[in-house]
């Protein structure tokens, strides 16, 4: 599918962008850059994404032939929710509103914010429009100029408020490179409708308080530790939890694209239990896919330290992300997997509670344990688990049949196959050719389990697919 191909290339830029961030900036100036993008994740997720999601669930190819007010609506929205933050944060600055921040840093920040909103946006335009080209371009345009600028930035100056401005150019220039595939029709105020906008926002703001809690708990947390242990423990802490959200939120987008507009899908085509059946068939494949990543990448851990880390946060890197790791899987698993059934139900209250419930659960260990660092990744993964817990009862109590429990548990024996193979590696080689036997091996171990047990069908549906390439070739 073409639209998976950005989604390759935006993981593996995310990751070498975040290292070469870290790189250059070094723990202590990185600490700083992280609680910026934090507040970028936080105002993106608490007062534009609902707009995006909006857009994901009422805007199709259908509507934009037979209700053209649908886009019109939402066009007005994020233009006038962007405007009004932009409006909002120069007040802010003319005021003399102390923030403990720099007031350009701040700037940057939810401008940045503003930008990845729009980014955001304008993605979930294309993915609805079936436009996998121009959704390609976006993805791929931001990603390398935001290696240029953010990286370039990071070399140059060394300063975090400069690297936030390359992140914000790199989102609008995207954006500006797809517009005219992307517009239906120019903005017209007359179209848009204020009903639509009220169904709007009761649809997607109980989803975006959830989310806007689960984006604060980073942000508390980087600037929580700051504080406490300074702003280089929290560039150790934040180039982890980074790079963690990085990778298994990218996972976890991406099984989305893939899963998520099958489900909308047959729940317009052939009802809404063929779309709940389609949920829960849709959790084992999360599961095989997430699960392996997360237990993979925590035994590759010490050869990709000591491969790719910056020299500067070598250690300190495995020490935070070890914790973490569970938490991202728990984030990814609700994301990809749980997701679904309370938007096609149009119930998400339940997610805001999970994440009332995990603030308060990271609150409490950190501030009953912070005297060590570690205890802020704790606190976050306890958090994410939280959510996984609470949202997994509420789910499966809505589908009206529970994923497969034999391939459910064939994926924890090739997991647990897989880890047996490559843990003895451990320590055993330089840090390339360590790295690359883990990750080829742990693959055809896993692979190998997977196909026998024929979880989710794909031996079966593999061997029909060779079947068939037989077939057209004599």
């Amino acid at each position: 599918m073409t639209v998976l191909l950005p989604f390759v290339l935006n993981a593996g830029l995310n990751f070498v962008l975040g290292l070469l961030i870290a790189y250059f900036l070094g723990p202590e100036e990185f600490g700083r850059y992280a609680i910026g993008a934090a507040i970028i994740v936080l105002v993106n997720t608490a007062l534009l994404d609902w707009i995006r999601l909006s857009a994901v669930r009422f805007y199709s190819l259908q509507a934009r032939e037979t209700q053209p007010e649908i886009r019109a609506t939402l066009d007005l929205l994020i233009a006038g929710v962007s405007l009004s933050l932009c409006a909002l944060l120069a007040a802010a600055i003319a005021a003399g509103i102390d923030t403990r921040m720099p007031a350009m840093m701040l700037a940057a920040a939810v401008l940045a914010g503003i930008g990845a909103g729009l980014f955001d946006y304008h993605g979930a335009i294309a993915r609805a429009r079936f436009l996998d080209a121009a959704y390609a371009r976006l993805i791929i345009v931001k990603n390398l100029l935001a290696l240029v600028l953010m990286v370039g930035g990071a070399w140059l100056t060394r300063d975090p408020t400069v690297v936030l401005l390359g992140g914000l150019l790199s989102a609008a220039f995207a954006v500006i490179s797809v517009r005219r595939q992307l517009a239906d029709a120019p903005l017209a105020l007359s179209a848009a409708r204020r009903d639509l906008a009220w169904t709007f926002a009761k649809y997607a703001l109980p989803i975006v308080a959830g989310n806007a809690i689960y984006s604060l708990i980073p942000l508390l947390n980087r600037s929580l530790m700051a504080g406490a242990h300074g702003f280089a423990e929290a560039g150790y802490f934040s180039l982890a939890s980074d790079m963690g959200l990085r990778l298994f939120g990218t996972l976890g987008a991406t099984l989305e694209i893939v899963l998520l507009r099958q489900v909308i899908r047959l729940d317009e085509t052939r009802g809404r239990r063929a779309a709940q059946k389609r949920i829960a068939s849709n959790l084992v494949i999360v599961l095989a896919v997430a699960l392996p990543a997360a237990m993979g990448f925590w035994l590759a851990l010490p050869a990709f330290d000591r491969l790719l880390v910056p020299p500067s946060f070598q250690g300190r890197f495995s020490a935070y992300m070890a914790p973490l790791l569970p938490g991202f899987l728990a984030i990814t698993l609700f994301l990809a997997g749980l997701y679904p059934a309370f938007l096609i139900e149009k119930r998400t209250l339940v997610a805001t509670l999970a994440a009332v419930v995990a603030l308060v659960v990271n609150m409490a260990i950190v501030m009953l344990f912070a005297a060590s660092p570690v205890v802020y990744a704790l606190a976050q993964t306890a958090a994410f688990l939280v959510v996984l817990a609470v949202t997994a009862v509420a789910a499966l109590r809505l589908l009206p049949v529970m994923p497969s429990l034999r391939d459910c548990g064939a994926i924890l024996l090739a997991v647990i196959l897989m880890s047996l193979a490559i843990w003895p590696l451990q320590g055993r080689l330089a840090a390339l050719p360590e790295l690359a036997l883990q990750v080829a091996l742990g693959a055809l171990v896993y692979g190998a389990v997977i196909l026998a047990c024929d979880v989710a069908r794909w031996r079966t549906l593999l061997l029909l697919w060779w079947a068939a390439r037989k077939g057209r070739s004599r």
